[in-house]
Order: C-alpha cells, then structure tokens, then sequence
C-alpha cells in the first residue's frame, strides 16, 4: 500500500495547464423571483488524484465579467477541514502567476495595493476549516481569469470503506451575536446560480477495487485495472448544490496501514503511520447507559432533513437496550426536554417519546449552546455511561462557541453526531464528536437510516481502542500528532504523523485497550535520510499540528480577528509549511494595468440552494440570500406546509401590504392613476387579511406575551431603535439572515407589524 500512496504525495497539478473544452452554463443566474443576478463565477473543475489513503485535489475555479464594467468578485466556498491547502496559481489571459503565502493582514495589503492600481488580483483567505474566500480584482469585461487551487488530505476510512468527500456549496448559516462576521459565512443565495462544477477522479486503491458507490451523483466509471477506476460526473454542467460522496471498498482482510517518510534538508524528516486495530467480539458484559437524542428543528431542517431526524432517532429509540434510561430534546431558537429527567426504556415512555418526535416542526434559529448545555447537564449518573446523539445540519457559524462547550462539559460521556443532508458542515459535525469522544455519521435524504442506525448500535456495543499510546524505539522523534490520539471505535484506523531529526532503523510500539483487555503492536520502522517520496507528508503534518493546537482553545483558535499564542503558532506553521491557515492567506497579482483609476463595482457572487433545503424556508430570500417581499404561493410565509408562514408556525405575514414605494398609498396619499387604484384596493385586501391572521393568531396562542422571530429587510440600528420603540424587547439578532428574535406584549403587535422594514413575523418556538 505504500508505494501506492506515494503517488500521489508528488503528483502534479494540471488544471491551469489544461484547455478543456468549453462547458456550458451563463453567467446570470437565477433569483427566487424569477429575475437575473449576476454570477462572475463560470464553472469549477475539480481533478482528483487518489493512491491508496491520500489524495491530491486540484480545483479550478474559472471567472468571467459579463457586465459591461470592471468588477471585483467575491466567492464563498467550501473545502474539506482536514485539507492542507498548499498552492494558489492565477491565469490571466496567458499569463500564469503563483500565489504566495503570506500573512493575512500583510495578504490584504497587497491585494488591496494591486486593486486600487487597477491590477488584476487574487486573494484567497480561510474563514473556517472549511469555508474559503476567493477575491478577484479588477475582472475586466468578457476577460476570464482563472484560479487553481490545490489541496492534499488522508481519506478516511470507515465501514470497510475509504471515502472522498469534495464539498460544492456553502449553505446559508445561523449566526448569533457573537458571530462578527457572518457575512463571510453566509454566502448569497438564489434558486440557480448559473455557475457549473465538472469532476474527474484517478482512483488507484492499491488492492483490487470490490465496490464503489457515488451517494447523491450520477457518474460514469471506466475500469483502468482491478485496482484503478476513472470516475466522472454523468453531467459535465453539474450543478453545484450537494456534497460529491463517493466510497468505495478493496478486496482482502480489510487494509494493511501504511508507514510513510518524507525527508527535508531544511525542515527535517516526516513520517505519518496508519494502523487498523484487529476486530475483536462484543463484550459479555456491557455497562448499563444512558440516551440522550438530540434533534435539531430549526428552520434549515424543514421538510426532508427533520422526516430524515425523526426516522432516525424513532429506529434508535425503539432499539434500545432494555435497561437503557433516555430522554430527548428539541432546538432551534430555545432547547426543550421531553421530561426533566431520563426515564427508563419501557413501551409506554417510548410511545411518549414518539409523540414528542412526531410533533416536531421545523422553524427558527439554530441556538446550538442550549442544546449543548441541556445535553451535558449534571450530574451524570456515574452508574450509567451518557450517550448524547445528536443530529443536525451543523449550518451554524459559532463553530468555536459549540466545541468549547463540549470540551468543558463533556466528563464521562460520549457524543455521536449524524450530519442529516446533502450539504452539512461536516467540519462542525466531525469535531463535536471528536471532543465528545464518539464517532461522526453523515446521513443523506436520499439514504435509508436502518445502515445508519445499525453502525450507531455496533459502535456502542462494540468493544473500542481507548487510553491509546505510542512508543518509538531505536529512532528519536518528536511533535507527534495528534498529541492524543482520539478513542478508535471497531473498523477505524489509528493515524498519527510526526517529525524525525535523523535516519535510522527502529521499532514503534502502538498500544492502548481493546474493550477491556491490553492490546498492542509493534512495528519495524525505517526513516530515510533523503527525501523519496515528496513533500505532501510534511503539508499534513503541519495541518494536524495546527488542528492540535487549535483544540487546546477553539475559541482562539478560530477566530482570526483573536491574536493569542495560539494564533502566533498557527501563522509560523502557515508561513513556513506554505499552507493555508486562519492567519496566512496566499495572494497573486498580475503586474499590467488593466483598470486605470482602479474603479469598479463589488459582486458577491451567489450560491445555489443546497440540494434538500426547503424551498418554502430559503426561496424567499432575495438575491443577496436575505428575505425578500411577498413570500406567498408556498414561498417564505406562503403557508405550504410546516415552514415559516403557515398556520402551524403562526407566521405574521404582511406580504407586500406595506412594503415598498406604495407605503404612501396605506397612508391616506390618494392614487393617481386607475392601475394605482386598483393596486391600492388590493393591497387594502392583504392588509385587512393581514389584521385577521395577526387576531386569529393572537386569539389562538392566548398569551399575552409572545416570543417572536422578525424578518426584515435591512438590519440596523435604527431599525432596532423603531422595534424596541413599537414595544419589542430586542433577545438577539442574525445579520447573515437578517433575523431578530425577542418578545413582545400581545397587545402591542399590530404597532409592530406597522413598523417600516419588516417582512415578516412569526412565533418563534422553545
């Protein structure tokens, strides 16, 4: 397997050098409402070279300026978190410049140099693991530019399966308070973008190839030997909705691991060992536990992801053991328990439990630090192992916040994570239950939850390698990461790199407990004083080691406004392994003059709507990806379903009554003309049916204080002042999704759906 793998440690990128043919697609996309946006992004090319446990990723991300004016594009997008992103080429005409890795700040000086000179430029920055920012400057009329962005990572290993995941979109996220830049997070939305994705995958597994399956893509597959495959996607305009899964599994008793070495005058020798503990039978005697099933009902579960929740987690409760305790819970804008307590497995407390679950419905926020606090709250009963299942989309952007909390109210328990859709944020769902101390599944809507529920049970009766330790003899070593290797659960390999000063011959011991019996191996291991096999091994390092340091403090960690040590040594790591990091960016300049004076306009360029994302909940949202008016015909607020705007979520909505230049009319101005009568006696119509959908409501949650979700058009602080003044008490706000939460005296609702910039009310839930 070894001499597999390192093909692709040296293999070379080839996007830019290669001239495909033109594929298909515009530049305009598509708002909810029918009306064209502009899109600067032309397509992406994703090639992907796989050997073994590696891959190299080459994308290319293709710009070209329809408008008639220069302009600068901005495109949020995802990578995978564990990535170690190593190169950054721009090509502009027939020119080819190499980006450079340099700090951020210094980055953003550059580019800002370069585009204010009207020199075309290209800026690339982290905003999370897993979300990226590509900025072009000075994008000329029908001039393309093209940027190629490369990548390696470790595939992982899971089920008998390896597993390549590429992520194609970034859905909208929740945003808390605490969340400084939401718009770096939450890119624009609308119904079709206009942009494509085409994806070509080189797989050499190292072992005769036994199964193969792409999860939510149509593919073509050509045999290259029993143990290669060429993998395309069917459609070469693909739209770039969902997550590319594919996995596939090799013939033989499962893998062998791999010891890989690279070896640098300058910088030292590494190595990275992949070990697969052997499977072991269940323990005879299992600890009695503890369930705690967390569901997440915020608005982005609408529709299929919360029927896929609630499928889940009704086969986990009704599989139970019979001493089991359990309890469920409920999020969005609040966290709620079915009891106050974990009651015992029984038919009548399951059946109460299901009620509860069947119940549910989507619509809020996604205030995932209750949840976490409620889930993790003492006292555990030290008699029982606490299992915390908890299933979301993890479209949230306090990623920090949620695993800091985790990492300090954890004890004793164990978190298992399942990531419901087509496009989760698979760094959040991963990491959680990492510091929890479980195992991560992603779960598809298009995928039966019974395999998904089986792993789940073999996972927590299975015995697991815990207290896992590593042992170097004959050679020194040092900086091995991670510094603590996680808990292995049945199937999963042990992966640790590290750094090495000499060559040498020795021994490295890998022990731990396998269930409840000792278990170790050792293994000849050899460092070479050359360098054989190329650098990709010394980019992974330094991307474990930054993880490493970065969950000694999330909260510093990943917030690249927040210096600290920790970001001190996360930017010498960047600098010098020239990867991307929170605090280094890499940035490429072209030196002609295109743009005199350096004038043009700024375009984010848009998203599409993840694939299984209720159009009812996010198809009201205009082309910035923000609300937008009118939100009938089954739209935001148009009453088809559970979704914000039915009668279910008690939704006020004022539709188009008093927004907009026709405000006048409501207010006594007399129409000038037979159309603007006739829009005046409509919009008379709504705003009555407004009045008698406020009263029923009123009249049906009979409360005289009422905790609401606001929609509105911009959110400023002036527009916080006209609420707080119409009687709201402001609890927090979203910017991303220009949301504001608090509570309201019943009686003073209609004076706050009077106020100017509101779309759209609805009752927020606990």
């Amino acid at each position: 397997m070894s001499t597999t793998l390192a093909l692709f440690i040296g293999a070379s990128m080839i996007g830019l050098q290669q001239q495909p043919a033109q594929e298909p697609g515009t530049l305009v996309g598509q708002r909810p409402d029918g009306k064209p946006v502009l899109c600067p992004l032309e397509s992406t090319r994703v090639h992907v070279d796989i050997a073994g446990f590696g891959a190299r990723v080459t994308v290319v991300q293709k710009f070209k300026n329809s408008s008639a004016e220069p302009l600068e594009a901005v495109y949020t997008f995802p990578l995978p978190a564990d990535a170690a992103v190593d190169s950054m080429r721009m090509k502009v005409g027939s020119r080819l410049i190499s980006g450079s890795i340099k700090r951020r700040e210094e980055a953003k000086a550059i580019y800002d140099a370069a585009r204010n000179q009207g020199k075309t430029a290209a800026l690339l920055d982290q905003e999370r693991p897993n979300i990226f920012t590509q900025s072009i400057a000075n994008l000329m009329p029908r001039e393309p530019v093209e940027v190629e962005i490369s990548y390696v990572q470790l595939l992982p290993y899971k089920n008998d399966e390896f597993e390549f995941v590429y992520p194609m979109v970034v859905a909208p996220r929740f945003n808390p308070k605490s969340v400084k830049d939401a718009d770096k997070v939450s890119p624009p939305l609308v119904k079709r973008s206009g942009a494509t994705i085409s994806l070509t995958v080189n797989l050499d597994a190292g072992a005769p190839i036994k199964s193969m399956t792409s999860v939510l893509h149509q593919v073509n597959v050509t045999p290259v030997s029993q143990q290669a495959r060429r993998v395309e996607l069917k459609k070469r305009d693909e739209i770039p909705n969902r997550d590319f899964i594919l996995r596939y599994g090799t013939s033989g008793e499962g893998i062998q691991g791999a010891f890989l070495t690279h070896a640098d005058s300058k910088k030292g020798g590494f190595f990275s060992l992949v070990l697969l503990p052997p499977k072991q039978p269940k323990l005879a005697q299992i600890r009695p536990r503890e369930l705690v099933f967390v569901m997440d009902q915020s608005g982005s579960q609408n529709g299929f992801p919360l029927e896929k929740s609630k499928e889940l987690t009704l086969k986990m409760v009704d599989q139970m053991r019979p001493g089991d305790t359990f309890n469920v819970i409920a999020f969005s804008n609040g966290a709620r328990k079915l009891w106050t307590q974990s009651k015992p497995n029984s038919p009548a407390n399951r059946a109460e439990a299901a009620k509860f679950v069947g119940a549910l419905e989507a619509n809020g926020g996604t205030q995932f630090l209750p949840a976490i606090e409620m889930s993790l709250e003492p006292p555990m009963d030290s008699e029982r192992l606490k299992l915390v299942v908890f299933n979301t989309d993890g479209l949230i952007g306090n990623e920090a916040e949620i695993l800091q909390e985790i990492k300090k109210r954890r004890e004793n328990s164990r978190m298992f994570t399942f990531g419901i859709g087509n496009g989760v944020n698979r760094f959040l769902i991963d990491a959680m239950s990492a510091e929890g101390r479980g195992a991560a599944e992603f779960v598809t809507l298009n995928q039966a939850a019974e395999p998904a529920v089986q792993r789940f049970l073999a996972r927590t009766q299975t015995p697991i390698l815990t207290n896992i330790g590593v042992q170097f003899d004959g050679v020194q070593v040092q900086e091995v990461v991670p510094n603590q290797p996680k808990d292995v659960f049945d199937g999963e390999p042990i992966v640790i790199f590290g750094r090495y000063r000499h060559a040498g011959h020795g021994k490295v011991k890998v022990s731990g407990m396998l269930g409840d019996q000792p278990w170790e191996k050792t293994i000849d291991v050899s460092f070479p004083a050359t360098d054989q096999q190329g650098s990709a091994i010394a980019s992974l390092w330094a991307r474990r080691k930054i993880d490493d340091l970065t969950q000694t403090d999330y909260i510093a960690g990943l917030t690249n406004g927040h210096r600290s040590v920790v970001a001190d040594q996360v930017t010498s790591l960047g600098l010098t392994f020239g990867i991307m990091t929170q605090w280094t960016s890499f940035v490429a300049v072209d030196e002609r003059i295109v743009n005199v004076g350096g004038k043009m306009r700024k375009v984010r360029v848009p998203v599409d709507l993840t694939d299984g994302l209720s159009e009812s909940y996010f198809l009201g949202m205009d082309s910035s990806g923000y609300p937008a008016g009118g939100f009938g015909g089954g739209g935001l607020g148009g009453g088809g379903g559970a979704g914000p705007g039915s009668t279910q979520s008690k939704a006020f909505t004022r539709g188009a009554v008093i927004t907009g230049n026709r405000r006048g009319i409501l207010a006594g101005v007399p129409p000038e003309s037979e159309k603007e009568l006739e829009e005046f006696k409509a919009e008379a119509r709504e705003k009555a049916a407004f009045e008698s959908r406020v009263a029923a409501s009123l009249k049906l949650s009979k409360k005289t204080t009422l905790s609401v979700q606001i929609w509105v058009t911009k959110l400023t602080p002036e527009l916080l002042k006209k609420l707080q003044a119409a009687g709201l008490k402001v609890g927090d706000t979203d910017k991303g999704l220009r949301l504001v939460f608090g509570e309201i005296a019943a009686a003073k609702l209609r004076k706050l759906a009077m106020v100017e910039g509101i779309r759209l009310i609805e009752e927020a839930k606990p």
